[in-house]
């Protein structure tokens, strides 16, 4: 399973739902018949896109009550109807659990283990559990990251770590 979104609230009285897109084309909403939520299966009734929100509605959710309940909850879609990716390209659920590599021109240094991914819009922000503590980045473009699926190893570049990354050492 693949998370593509995260409910933010009900979209008027007839159980429509306004989700915040965790891709980075929210118009690949439009071409899916289903998504899941907590596990369970909804057919897509209707799909709108404005910018990087995404409304839906959902088979089985027909008023405001009921698309209440789903406020806050993740959407996810089956991995074999995602999008194929491009070379260099991931998804977010393949790096949580990855380890984290910073790579300069003299050496690399291992940082620890991806424990989580927030999207917050301008940038996700990975959580990295180190030897020390955690630490925080955005993901942003600067980092040259590159992801080796096989290693399970999301490599960045270790100057720029150094510039984003927050460490809460307790």
């Amino acid at each position: 399973m693949i998370t593509v979104g995260q409910i933010t609230k009900p979209q008027g009285v007839r159980g429509e739902v306004k989700v915040r897109a965790m891709t980075n084309d929210p118009s690949r909403f439009c071409v899916l018949k289903s998504v899941y939520i907590e596990s369970r299966v909804y057919k897509l009734n209707a799909v709108r896109v404005s910018g990087n929100d995404v409304f839906l509605k959902l088979s089985g959710v027909d008023d405001r009550n009921a698309a209440e309940l789903l406020r806050g909850k993740f959407v996810t879609i089956d991995r074999a109807v995602a999008v194929a990716l491009d070379d260099g390209e991931f998804f977010i659920d393949d790096v949580v659990g990855a380890t984290l590599v910073a790579k300069t021109a003299d050496s690399s240094q291992n940082i620890g283990v991806i424990k989580s991914v927030q999207s917050f819009g301008a940038a996700d922000v990975f959580t990295v559990q180190t030897e020390k503590g955690e630490m925080t980045f955005a993901f942003i473009k600067v980092l040259n990251a590159e992801y080796d699926e096989k290693s399970n190893v999301l490599t960045v570049d270790g100057d720029r770590l150094k510039e984003v990354a927050v460490y809460d050492e307790n």
